[in-house]
């Protein structure tokens, strides 16, 4: 069994982070499938799955026809005329929404979207059962989901359906994903120190001097984490599944200024050579030749600035919780955990780009020492309306908190429903009423957005739609906006994600197969991606059944 020491406060750079992990390791793997023992290998077709946390499209490709990333180009069959004879590259996938990391890869390794995954997002309010869930913390003040998550399959006790792991039966082994549940074998690294892991991103935004040091941080966390999947091979052979994830690259890029030419250079000084040791060791097994080798990520990452203007937190009289405050609502303290004995009616969790504000029917606890009914859901007119309208107001005209003006893209809302039913899509507030978003987007076009009503529709419209709260807030961010007019729903970074926007949202799916033309790898990537949205855009929930198909079909 993997066990962690937690160690209560820490001071990272000068800034206090509460419940920090620090690794005991007394071993780096752990039997899932204790009771029933590790299912047999099938040892034909094999798949070896890489999990990038928060790359672009066309990122490795680039890299590959520029000679950066040498051993990566070798799989490929990378040709002079910059073709690839032995993968395929999809041009045009899309995330789910929020382009955010738990989010997206519930949705990758189950097929579902959020409102019917159960994952709404890097932090969520589950108002059935009273608690607040963040297994990558942005307001939550402490890191016991990112544990539990690691440590205890946090995730896969929230996440409703099969993951791929549980539709297959074959023997699959995963390296430090969030999504383990169905595996047979989770790998973590040995002796890394999640105290220094967690503490550099909490610390968020580096000095330029402190770059390096975060670097070293984050290679050595997923250079450990390969060192891990090999010595499972030496102890239980090469897996029919094998997922490799690799979270540095994800948290190096959101803290280090120059993020998007910093994370190629993480690529190609780091992960190339990371994922050469996993190619290398397959061949040296025999195994190579009858691989699919997958790579894909959860979302992008757009640059903002690192200061209180574009970072929209939480706590200050100048933030977006102060509105909530103004209106005479008891905000939840942000904590994680089960919350059965508070008493607050209203609480938030972000996600970059997304904010989801959470609202409780107020007659239910309208004494200061009174428990809210949060499974009721809040009333429309008395509750969400007045919520939209000064989230609206305060971004027209800097009504109830000044420095929120501008700051915007949307403010949306929907009639609620209680936990129980299927929760209602998202309609945009237009200063007077709810409109539907295709309506509201005829009259006022965006054209930067990516099927942003079917998106929008996955995350909301579903029995588990209520976990991406009442009230919906858009900051204004992406690459089409200069970097000041960026905004986001979190502490100082250098970049963050989550948008509808096509950096955020235009994901990479590489699959290569040693054995397989390039022509032939489309044809069976395209015939499980079909394109789902307007414009020939694929989508992440079609992953696994992609991945599926390429393990089971002849």
């Amino acid at each position: 069994m993997l066990s962690l020491a937690l160690s209560t406060t820490a001071c990272v750079d000068g800034k206090e982070v509460s419940e920090i992990a620090q690794t005991v390791v007394q071993g780096d793997e752990e039997v899932l499938s204790e009771e029933e023992g590790m299912r047999p290998i099938r040892g034909t077709t094999r798949v070896i799955l890489f999990a990038i946390d928060g790359l672009s499209h066309g990122v490795l490709e680039e890299l590959v026809r520029s000679g950066r990333m040498p051993r990566l180009a070798e799989l490929l069959g990378h040709r002079p005329d910059d073709s690839f004879e032995h993968a395929y590259a999809a041009p045009k996938v899309l995330s789910v929404l929020p382009s955010t990391t738990v989010a997206s890869w519930s949705s990758i390794f189950t097929g579902r979207g959020p409102a019917h995954s159960g994952i709404t997002g890097n932090e969520q309010l589950n108002r059935g059962e009273r608690v607040y869930f963040a297994p990558a913390p942005v307001t939550a003040e402490d890191l016991e989901d990112v544990l539990d998550v690691a440590n205890d399959n946090a995730l896969g006790r929230w996440l409703t359906g099969p993951t791929l792991y549980e539709q297959v039966e074959l023997r699959a082994h995963v390296s430090l994903s969030q999504v383990q549940r169905g595996a047979d074998l989770y790998t973590m690294p040995g002796g890394i120190d999640l105290f220094q892991v967690t503490g550099t991103f909490a610390a968020g935004a580096l000095d330029t001097d402190q770059e390096s040091g975060a670097m070293e941080v984050y290679r050595d966390l997923d250079h450990e984490s390969v060192d891990a999947v090999l010595d499972a091979v030496d102890d239980h052979g090469v897996p029919d599944i094998q997922t490799v994830y690799f979270p540095g690259i994800d948290l190096y890029t959101h803290v280090v200024p120059d993020p998007l030419e910093e994370q190629r250079r993480y690529l190609a000084e780091v992960l190339d050579a990371d994922i050469g040791r996993v190619l290398d060791r397959w061949e040296q097994e025999g195994a190579l030749a009858e691989t699919y080798v997958v790579f894909t990520a959860d979302h992008g990452h757009t640059p903002v600035l690192p200061d209180d203007r574009h970072s929209l937190f939480v706590g200050e009289e100048d933030e977006p919780t102060h509105v909530l405050e103004e209106l005479g609502f008891r905000l939840h303290g942000h904590e994680a955990g089960d919350l059965d004995d508070a008493t607050f009616q209203a609480a938030v969790a972000y996600q970059g780009a997304f904010a989801y504000v959470y609202l409780a029917d107020r007659s239910t606890c309208a004494d200061e020492d009174e428990r809210c009914d949060w499974t009721k859901g809040p009333r429309l007119e008395e509750d969400v309306l007045p919520v939209a309208h000064a989230f609206w107001d305060a971004n027209e005209s800097g009504a109830l908190v000044p420095e929120l003006a501008g700051t915007l893209e949307l403010v949306l809302a929907r009639d609620p429903r209680p936990v129980g039913e299927d929760a209602l899509p998202f309609q945009i507030y237009d200063g007077e009423r709810l409109v539907p978003i295709a309506d509201y987007l005829r009259a006022h076009p965006i054209p930067e957005l990516l099927a942003f009503e079917a998106r929008l529709a996955d995350l909301a419209a579903g029995p588990h739609g209520h976990r991406a709260g009442d009230v919906l807030l858009f900051a204004k961010t992406g690459m089409h906006r200069p970097i000041e007019e960026r905004f986001y729903f979190s502490g100082e970074y250098h970049s963050w994600h989550g948008s509808p926007f096509e950096q955020d949202s235009h994901v990479p799916l590489i699959v290569a197969q040693p054995r397989s033309s390039a022509a032939e790898i489309r044809r069976r990537v395209d015939a499980s991606m079909p394109a789902r949205f307007e414009g020939g855009w694929s989508s992440q929930l079609d992953f696994t059944p992609m991945v599926r198909a390429l393990l089971l079909e002849p």
